[in-house]
């Protein structure tokens, strides 16, 4: 459902910045001064930054079909397409721009550093986002000691025994309504969730890897689980027992 989200958005603003004519959307030629803004093809600009918005939308609807079939191992490949997109315009973006160019074809001074500095926004972020993607996943680490469950990575905790409640194991999940704040990435959710029944759960699952067990902690519900099926049970007769 996110990614479709995600296609109806970026087709949106595609429209916008193409049709609608809305520039003040383009990234690098909202903060122009006016003269500087008179020396860009805006026109031009825009026709490839609405079909660069087009194309992700297209991708987004792609990955959106592949996490569907759940063949989740294509899911960061087909997303790391957005930063060959990108990098092309980048590239193809500065021939509308005339500020970076004096008439005998040369860079105007400063230029290039302006065009290096938007660059590297550009690159530090596709990197923040590529790591983000990589964690997001990866398999849920589960550390278990004497007194305490301690779950690892994005939005981890640690949980002691004491102050766990009404351990639980599910054969199913609930059915997810809304992510609020974690990472969707194929079939493993992190992060915190809303089910269509109301309630509010953090998850670290897997979701093609069932069972899953679920316990109360401090008033919140903490549903996980570990990448076989047999790995998940053995854990939940351990905690069932440290938990009694």
């Amino acid at each position: 459902m996110i990614w479709l989200l995600l296609a109806a958005l970026f087709i949106f603003l595609g429209f916008a910045i193409q049709r609608l004519k809305w520039h003040f959307l383009i990234s690098g030629y909202n903060t122009m001064t006016k003269e500087q803004k008179e020396n860009v093809d805006v026109e031009g600009l825009a026709k490839l930054m609405g079909n660069y918005l087009y194309a992700l939308a297209i991708l987004f609807i792609v990955v959106g079909l592949v996490d569907y079939l759940e063949y989740s191992n294509l899911i960061l490949p087909l997303l790391s397409l957005i930063l060959v997109f990108t990098i092309i315009v980048v590239v193809k973006a500065q021939k509308f721009d005339h500020n970076l160019f004096d008439d005998n074809g040369k860079w105007k001074p400063g230029a290039s550093k302006n065009l290096k500095r938007q660059g590297m926004i550009i690159v530090i972020t596709l990197i923040i986002v590529a790591v983000i993607l990589y964690f997001s996943l990866q398999p849920t680490g589960v550390a278990v000691t004497e007194n305490e469950v301690e779950i690892a990575g994005m939005y981890g905790d640690t949980y002691e025994f004491a102050s766990m409640e009404q351990v639980t194991l599910l054969e199913a999940l609930p059915e997810i309504a809304l992510r609020t704040n974690g990472s969707a990435v194929g079939s493993k959710l992190k992060g915190h969730f809303k089910f269509e029944n109301g309630d509010k759960a953090k998850l670290f699952v897997d979701t093609k890897n069932p069972p899953f067990i679920q316990f109360i902690d401090e008033g919140k519900t903490v549903i996980f689980n570990l990448q076989t099926e047999a790995e998940t049970r053995a854990l939940y007769e351990k905690l069932i027992a440290n938990t009694k």
